[in-house]
Parts: C-alpha cells; structure tokens; sequence
C-alpha cells in the first residue's frame, strides 16, 4: 500500500489530502472495494444526506482485470468560499488510520501480491500515478 499525503486528484481546494493506494486482485468489484474500505477505516466515504463526509474512493479497473483502489482522506474545509464549492457538505477530518486499520482495510479488499504500486517501475507498466 502507498501512502501519501497530496491533492492527488487535483481538487479545486487544493489542500494536500491523505492517500492510501494499492492494488486489489482481477475481478474485484469496485463498490464491494469502496463499502469493505469505508467499514474497515470506520468513516464516511461518501455522502449519505446528513452533510458530512470524510473522504472519498476512485476505483479503476487495470488491463489485466486489477483494480487500483485509492482512498483520500479530507483535511477539515468548512470555508464557505472555498473554490471546490463542497454545496453544504462539511468535509470533516477523520482521525489517521492507525497501521492495524490499515491493514483490515487491505485485507478485506484483498492485495495482488505482484502489483506493489510503492515501487515506481510497477506503478509506470500497470498505468497508475
């Protein structure tokens, strides 16, 4: 799993957000990815109506049928001029995932054990930034 802390989406905010990253096994599902991630870290991924999220995950599925699975983290915004225009939601800022949250999160998604994308040379043949 790479870690980073970085806007790696390029969000209008432009705050560095916390990036958790890695490859999960040909025929994941990726909304079955996002729901075991969100369960694993205990926060809110998406938003359910009650104006608060804490992140968000961008799932793609690789050519070899992999699924590069990213989830971000906010930092707290409620700035009501903020250039990403958060429409009411309150980006709160969840606690860092502890190493053992982690790895439940890795685990229940599940990890292709070839695809390490901490290393550049693997990120570069699979497509991933």
């Amino acid at each position: 799993m790479r870690t980073r802390t970085a806007n790696v989406h390029r969000e209008a905010h432009g705050r560095a957000l916390r990036a958790y990253d890695w490859i999960a096994p040909a025929g994941t599902d990726p909304h079955d990815a996002a729901v075991k991630a969100e369960q694993a870290l205990g926060c809110k991924l998406w938003h359910r109506g009650d104006g608060e999220q804490h992140g968000y995950v961008t799932t793609r599925v690789l050519v070899d049928g992999s699924l590069h699975v990213c989830v971000v983290l906010y930092e707290a915004c409620d700035a009501p001029d903020c250039a990403a225009g958060h429409a009411g939601l309150r980006l709160a800022r969840h606690a860092d995932p502890t190493p053992a949250q982690l790895g439940a999160m890795k685990a229940a998604v599940g990890e292709h054990r070839q695809h390490d994308v901490t290393r550049s040379a693997v990120r570069r043949a699979l497509g991933v930034d």
